[in-house]
């Protein structure tokens, strides 16, 4: 019996007749700080006149930043979903998407979202 014990858990760890897996990292090993997960950022602006403190952006339900003047660049990732609260109702203004990073784009966003009082999705970050 514990030669036959012997014998699997030798050939559970030598497996025979399998084929490995590709490396798509041509066997480099990882960096310390190296990371998978795709970053990028999004920088939004307003159209019309805007008030101070009005605005504040979430990024996955929570608070990231309260807005106090725009143009405003936020650090995302991959799967990262952005939204805005707005404090006080913003009649004539609008949130558009100024720019975002070469490697990303936002899923779901409108070109313009009119800041109205309330909670709005601007999207969803994914990768190109």
């Amino acid at each position: 019996m514990c030669i036959v014990l012997i014998g699997v858990q030798i050939i559970r760890i030598y497996p025979i007749w399998t084929e490995l897996p590709e490396d798509p990292y041509q066997g480099a090993p990882l960096k310390l700080f190296q990371s998978l997960v795709e970053r990028g950022t999004v920088t939004l602006d307003v159209l019309g006149q805007y008030r101070m403190l009005d605005v504040m952006i979430y990024k996955n339900g929570e608070r990231c930043i309260l807005v106090e003047e725009f143009p405003v660049t936020i650090s995302v990732m991959e799967g990262d979903v952005l939204e805005t609260w707005v404090l006080n109702g913003l009649p004539g203004v609008s949130l558009v998407i100024k720019k975002t990073s070469d490697n990303i784009e936002l899923k779901y966003s409108r070109t313009s979202l009119p800041l109205t009082k309330g909670l709005h999705r601007i999207g969803k970050v994914v990768v190109k």
